[in-house]
């Protein structure tokens, strides 16, 4: 007797309105590839892989720092969305910023700290006490990203300027997310018309773009983007019926975008061509197209083949993306250290980058990505983890408060 095939268990997966799969790997890939960049930074080594040439990618690596703060909105409004969706009351403002804090402040506290008091200061990096206390006092403050000093030149690692845009959009976002319950497309094009305006109304008529580039307000239409696409996700997620067609078409969709990015990436490297004003311009030219892709992939790939939602959300995705935000805000100090010790050991007297040494080049490049692996697991088990849930847990038994227990890690979004 032949056995029938189900098809339709094998290729169709129904998009969950609490956990989206997809984002795991999204978030991992992103992470990857700005880590990806600031490695090459320091080993200018061009990567081909398979006889193709991924430089233009490595070299502008930064510019998925977007996807990532679409993914971010995305998630922060997801629970909203599908209280808006099924006329549920929406999410406490006190646990979102209850679990915010603790899901950001002892990392990142972690961090500061560790590179002023391990680095920073026995290395003798500020030329001043003043210079060290403004340092510290503004990244204390989130406020480091409006001193071109503390933003720019920081010896607490540079990298955590995105933590701060993240904790700025933090502190409005209970206020953006009843707004954009009650007017989602008017919410969004107030959200899209402000970043705008700041962009190229402001930002682009200055002679130096650096200090503003990154600015919460120019940055405004790309949560935009994965809030909106957190409320299409939660009203695809309740209506749509999966079927091979549709889902097919789905995969064609999230194909295209990935594609779509990708030509935008490449565009932004050949722009550039060692030009600092070009490669600023081009950025936030590309800001939005490449933030409104990724939204549309959020969803679409939500509801593509199950083979394809498989690539992004897997066991291997998940783990990567559950460490992904400790991987981010210490590859940059290490792959800096790594090369103040010399290891892997290199015969220039200094910046061996200069005098391409392939050999050093390689095993830097490997022995970058492994270590920050390596700690970023460290820290998110034995550090991250164990306080979330201590703290959460000590929340629940002293208040009674449910909505302090602990959340599936996906929900903990990161810059």
């Amino acid at each position: 007797m032949k056995t029938r095939v189900n098809w339709d268990s094998l290729l169709l997966r129904p998009a969950s309105e609490r956990y989206v799969p997809v984002a795991d790997g999204l978030r991992a890939l992103c992470v990857g590839v700005v880590m990806w960049f600031h490695i090459w930074q320091q080993s200018w080594l061009n990567p081909s892989i398979l006889g193709e040439d991924f430089n233009w990618l490595v070299r502008s690596g930064y510019m998925l720092v977007e996807p990532l703060l679409t993914l971010s909105g995305f998630l922060l409004f997801l629970p909203w969305a599908r209280a808006a969706v099924s006329g549920a009351p929406s999410p406490s403002a006190r646990a979102f910023y209850k679990k915010r804090a603790v899901r950001i402040l002892p990392s990142y506290l972690l961090c500061v700290f560790v590179m002023l008091f391990c680095v920073a200061l026995p290395q003798h990096q500020y030329a001043s006490s003043a210079e060290m206390w403004k340092d510290l006092l503004t990244h204390l403050t989130f406020t480091n990203v409006f001193f071109p000093a503390a933003y720019t030149y920081t010896h607490l690692n540079v990298v955590l300027w995105t933590v701060t845009i993240e904790v700025q959009f933090y502190l409005l976002f209970p206020l953006l997310a009843r707004a954009f319950r009650k007017y989602p497309l008017l919410t969004y094009a107030a959200m899209t018309a402000a970043a705008l305006a700041f962009r190229f109304g402001y930002a682009a008529r200055l002679s130096d773009t650096t200090h503003v580039l990154n600015q919460l307000p120019a940055m405004l239409d790309v949560f935009a983007n994965g809030m909106l696409a957190a409320y299409a996700y939660q009203a695809a997620a309740r209506s749509f019926k999966p079927n091979r067609a549709a889902s097919a078409l789905l995969t064609l969709v999230s194909v295209a975008c990935i594609y779509g990015v990708c030509q935008l990436i490449r565009a932004q490297t050949l722009a550039g061509s060692g030009d600092y004003t070009a490669l600023r311009l081009g950025q936030m030219q590309r800001r939005y197209t490449v933030s409104f892709l990724t939204s549309i992939f959020l969803v679409s790939a939500s509801h593509a083949l199950r083979p394809f939602q498989f690539l992004f959300g897997n066991r291997v995705m998940r783990f990567l993306s559950s460490v992904s935000f400790q991987a981010y805000i210490w590859h940059h100090p290490l792959a800096l250290q790594l090369k103040y010790w010399r290891f892997p050991a290199y015969s220039a007297p200094s910046n061996p980058q200069f005098y391409s040494e392939t050999v050093w080049q390689r095993h830097y490049t490997l022995v970058c990505f492994l270590g920050a692996l390596l700690l970023a697991t460290l820290v998110t088990y034995l550090f991250e983890k164990p306080l979330a849930r201590l703290f959460l847990r000590g929340e629940k038994k002293r208040t009674g408060d449910v909505s302090c227990q602990p959340v599936h890690p996906q929900t903990e979004d990161e810059a």
